[in-house]
C-alpha cells in the first residue's frame, strides 16, 4: 500500500509524531511518503496514494491553515479512500479537556467536508525552554493549571503506544 502522510507543525511535535507513524508503517512493508503542508507543491498528485494520514496540530482552539486548506481542497478524493486524522493538542493530553479537543476535531471536519474513517486525539508536548515570557505565562494560566509539570523543563504529553496502536488498526482497516 502507498500511503500519504501530511502534517502540519508549530512546535515540531506533530512533525515528530508524523515522522514515527510513517516509520511505523514503513517497517510494516507499506510505502509511505511524508509531507510538510506548510512546503506542499501546488501541482501535488495525489491519485497514485491508496491512503492518506492528516496530521495537524492544534493552537488556539484551530488547527493549522496550510493544514485546513490541504484536505479542503481535497476532501472529496480523502473521502473516497482510507484516510485517518491524528489531532494533536494539549487538551487531548488532559483529562478533563478532551470534550474540548473532539470539538477541535469536530469543528476541522465541518470546515473542510472531509469525513476521516478513524481519528486520534493525541497529546502534544509543552516547550517551555522555547516560549517567550508571554508565551510561557499563557500556559501556566490557561493550559496547566494545576502546576504540574513545571515550568523548568520540556513536557511530552505524546502516549506513543497510542500511536502505534492506532496506525496497526489503520493499516488493517485500510488494507
Amino acid at each position: 500500500m502507498n500511503v500519504l502522510i501530511v502534517y502540519g507543525t508549530t512546535e515540531g511535535q506533530t512533525g515528530k509524531i508524523a515522522a514515527r507513524t510513517a516509520t511505523h508503517i514503513r517497517e510494516r512493508g507499506h510505502q509511505v511518503e511524508l509531507l510538510d503542508s506548510a512546503a506542499l507543491a501546488s501541482d501535488l498528485k495525489l491519485g497514485h496514494f491508496d491512503a492518506f494520514v492528516i496530521a495537524a496540530s492544534v493552537h488556539q482552539e484551530h488547527h493549522q491553515e496550510t493544514v485546513t486548506n490541504f484536505v479542503f481542497a481535497h476532501h472529496e478524493l480523502l473521502n473516497t479512500k482510507p484516510a485517518a486524522l491524528i489531532s494533536v493538542s494539549l487538551s487531548a493530553a488532559l483529562q478533563d479537556q478532551k470534550t474540548e479537543a473532539q470539538k477541535y476535531v469536530d469543528r476541522f471536519v465541518s470546515v473542510t467536508g472531509w469525513r476521516p474513517r478513524m481519528t486520534l486525539l493525541l497529546g502534544g508536548a509543552l516547550r517551555f525552554t522555547k516560549y517567550d515570557y508571554f508565551q510561557e505565562q499563557f500556559v501556566k494560566f490557561v493550559v496547566m493549571k494545576t502546576g504540574d509539570p513545571g515550568p523548568e523543563r520540556d513536557h511530552e504529553f505524546t502516549d506513543w503506544n497510542a500511536l502505534a496502536n492506532f496506525a496497526d488498526r489503520f493499516l488493517e482497516t485500510a488494507g
